[in-house]
């Protein structure tokens, strides 16, 4: 699944380069809510994230004639808008905030309102747990889980987008995890 992915995006992403508006448009429409709930790993301000969504847009638009192929598109929007973000953030002096997970919404599929409504406490509950787990982790540890278990990259990826090695991703990763096991555990 994810080498079809990666072909689809490359098709896309080289036909945006031959001057497909359409392409262009697919890639904003498949990326654009995956980039914002990327944005909220480094901010809860909304507005900035959509700034940074659209300077990244607005910058491979404008700058198409001197891109090249790629091997990754979701890794490369990524990391142009964790740049443009934090580039953002720097200007402008916003704290580094996120969102809890349970802030990220809930949609229920059963049709019993007591069912509902038992599952949405039991839910919102397990959210509190794993948000507040979370909130016990440094940036880099938070940015990292959610790469790995929310976006479902490989270890590679994490790496290129990260800036860091393959072990040091690992590490992080594994040192993540045990924190939040002991988090949990201590509940």
């Amino acid at each position: 699944m994810f080498i079809k992915n990666t072909s689809e995006d490359n098709l896309l992403w080289d036909n945006f380069l031959s001057g497909n508006e359409e392409a262009y448009g697919l890639i904003y429409e498949k990326y654009s809510k995956k980039l914002f709930i990327q944005g909220l790993q480094f901010t809860s301000n909304r507005e900035v994230i959509e700034d940074c969504i659209h300077d990244v847009f607005v910058k491979i638009y404008k700058n198409r004639a001197n891109l090249k192929s790629l091997n990754n598109l979701k890794v490369y929007l990524f990391v142009a808008l964790r740049n443009s973000i934090i580039t953002a953030i720097k200007k402008q002096k916003i704290p580094f905030e996120t969102l809890d997970e349970s802030e990220y919404g809930q949609i229920s599929d059963s049709s019993n309102i007591e069912d509902d409504f038992i599952n949405k406490e039991s839910e919102t509950h397990k959210h509190t747990l794993v948000a507040a787990a979370l909130h016990s982790l440094t940036i880099r540890q938070r940015e990292v889980i959610h790469y790995r278990f929310y976006e479902n990259m490989s270890i590679d990826e994490i790496s290129v987008l990260m800036e860091m090695n393959y072990q040091s991703v690992q590490n992080l990763i594994q040192r993540s995890l045990k924190k939040i096991n002991q988090f949990l555990k201590k509940r």
